[in-house]
């Protein structure tokens, strides 16, 4: 019964039945067919699947080795940046100590510098000082010199300086 469907189905819908033995012999064809194609088609049907699953495992595994050593890259690269940044990190905080080292070395520079201009200055202000007060007492003694030249010349007469003189040749003499 279920020969007869398909011997129907394969005959395009006309009502011709076909033979048993047609069908058998169609049925052998086939399995022929499969089986020389199993016989001739095996190996290279299964080397080619063979190859193409090989393939596609190396494929997976060079994948998996460029994703792993991308991964190990990127790590090794973030580790590179990390230590970058803990380096500038470093040379900005030296920048900054030697900054402030220098600062104070220059303002210590700055406070000696001052210290000894002033220092400076204040003894130019007492040689001026003295120089004053020497200028000073030579204009005073100028002045009493001439004061008591002109109250000498008023007060000493012509007989007073000839025994002045006198007096002062005479002290020559003994110490001569």
């Amino acid at each position: 019964m279920w020969i007869l469907p398909a011997v129907t189905w394969s005959s395009g819908g006309h009502e011709e039945i076909e033979s048993p033995f047609s069908l058998v012999m169609r049925i052998v064809n086939f399995v022929l067919l499969a089986a020389l194609l199993y016989y001739f088609l095996n190996k290279p049907v299964r080397n080619f699947l063979n190859r193409r699953q090989r393939g596609v495992r190396e494929a997976l595994e060079e994948a998996q080795r460029a994703r792993d050593e991308a991964a190990a890259k990127y790590a090794e690269t973030e580790q590179r940046l990390a230590q970058a940044q803990r380096e500038m990190d470093e040379l900005r905080r030296m920048l900054l100590d030697q900054g402030k080292a220098e600062k104070e070395k220059i303002l210590a520079n700055a406070e000696r510098e001052a210290h000894k201009i002033r220092r400076q200055a204040e003894i130019a202000v007492e040689q001026e000082a003295k120089k004053a007060q020497l200028l000073l007492r030579k204009e005073a003694v100028e002045l009493a010199s001439q004061m008591a030249e002109a109250l000498l010349r008023e007060r000493i007469g012509p007989k007073d300086h000839d025994r002045i003189l006198q007096e002062y040749v005479e002290t020559l003499g003994k110490t001569a």
